[in-house]
């Protein structure tokens, strides 16, 4: 009943979904890319065998690929995402050695569709993906439905227990809960799962220096830049405002900005512009850096590099309370001090992790991002001592993909 009412809901609200999706692909055509995916059709070619892995967006596909790619030596591997950035992501990291493809909507006649199509053996979900359909589709066929890195926030937990009745029987069906925390665990079991069926594996974003980093920009070493990662809508004109303060100390100072999403970046061009800020979108970074105070980086799959050379990061996605934050182990496992605001509830286990070891700056309110990049800037002692402290965090945190991938290949057979 609970889920017959869930698919009514989701019946009314399909041509809003569509309109949604309309109204993204003007700034993304790729929205539209095999937009059929959304409704449950498919031409890929399917496989035998095969795992299907559920990877929302590009945050979730970076960090899940060392857990995949292990996945990879004994299964085929469906990899599905929900967002542009998350697709080229993946074909970017795979090419063909696995099946991408988009989400289908969770609608119940969309995903049947989809199961039917590819005949997956196990589902497992990315985190935080409770998609009541899908769960329900692999169950009912008596399939492991397994959620790993799996994250449950304080917010979403007071979120999700307004709504237990309507959750619960979802949350039953899971076969395994590899939850990231301790924390993490306890609400999980506060939502009625039981007890067996949950274990702290830790997080695989401690892995990251693991992977093959295969951007890195050496000719920016020499150059004296601040990076401002991941951000979104309403941060840019704060970052740019700090920026132009610390201009007029640090005369050759140069910005970063990468946005979250890269189709905003003439929005931030256009924010520059209004600002009377010299800046552009950046071809050729080098070229860019060199003959700009600030250079937009409108692709993905580069902060790696930056992060690598850049003296002091800001972590976006914290500004605003809507956003949550971004992941901060990139930036630690690349050795460079990072800054982040003061909203950072994805990540709120692991950001205590560093603020407990002084390894990262956190801010009380936007107004103290100038402060804290000339804190950083003015301290070579500080930022150094920051860099070591995070670095070890994480060699101290490293190995829950080898974790998660014993488990979950034990569910699968």
């Amino acid at each position: 009943m609970k889920l017959f009412l869930y698919n009514s809901l989701l019946f009314i609200l399909l041509p809003f979904m569509v309109i949604r999706l309309l109204y993204k692909s003007i700034l993304d055509r790729d929205y539209l890319k095999n937009i059929s995916n959304r409704f449950g059709f498919f031409k890929e070619d399917t496989r035998p065998n095969l795992v299907w892995f559920h990877a929302v967006s590009l945050g979730e596909v970076i960090s899940s690929q060392i857990l995949v790619k292990k996945l990879l030596k004994d299964n085929n591997i469906l990899l599905s995402v929900s967002t542009p950035t998350g697709l080229r992501e993946a074909y970017k990291i795979y090419g063909d050695s696995l099946i991408v493809v988009y989400a289908p909507w969770d609608f119940i006649f969309f995903v049947n569709s989809f199961v039917k199509k590819f005949k997956p053996k196990a589902l497992i979900l990315f985190e935080t993906e409770i998609w009541p359909s899908m769960i329900h589709a692999m169950w009912k066929k008596n399939k492991p439905v397994a959620l790993s890195n799996a994250r449950l926030s304080e917010s979403s937990f007071k979120k999700y227990t307004r709504v237990n009745l309507a959750i619960n029987g979802t949350l039953r069906k899971f076969s395994l809960i590899l939850a990231q925390s301790f924390e993490h665990v306890h609400r999980f079991k506060k939502m009625g799962i039981k007890e067996k069926y949950i274990i702290r594996a830790g997080s695989t974003k401690f892995d990251f220096n693991e992977l093959k980093i295969s951007d890195t920009f050496p000719e920016l070493s020499n150059i004296n830049y601040i990076l401002a990662a991941s951000t979104h809508t309403g941060e840019d004109e704060i970052i740019i405002e700090a920026y132009k303060k610390l201009k007029k100390e640090f005369y050759d100072l140069k910005l970063i900005i990468v946005p979250r999403h890269p189709e905003r970046a003439r929005a931030v061009r256009e924010i520059l512009r209004k600002k009377n800020v010299n800046g552009q979108i950046a071809s050729d970074l080098y070229l860019s850096i060199s003959k700009n105070d600030v250079s937009i980086v409108d692709t993905t799959g580069m902060l790696n590099g930056l992060y690598e050379t850049a003296k002091v990061s800001f972590i976006g996605g914290s500004l605003m309370s809507k956003y949550g934050g971004h992941n901060i182990i990139e930036p630690a496992s690349n050795k460079s001090p990072f800054i982040v605001g003061p909203h950072m509830r994805n990540f709120k286990d692991i950001l205590n992790l560093f603020l407990e070891k002084n390894a990262c700056l956190k801010l009380n309110n936007p107004d103290e991002l100038f402060d804290a990049f000339k804190k950083l800037l003015n301290n070579d002692k500080l930022r150094n001592h920051m860099i070591d402290n995070a670095y070890n965090i994480v060699d101290e945190n490293k190995g829950s993909s080898n974790i998660q991938y014993n488990y979950l290949k034990d569910l699968i057979k």
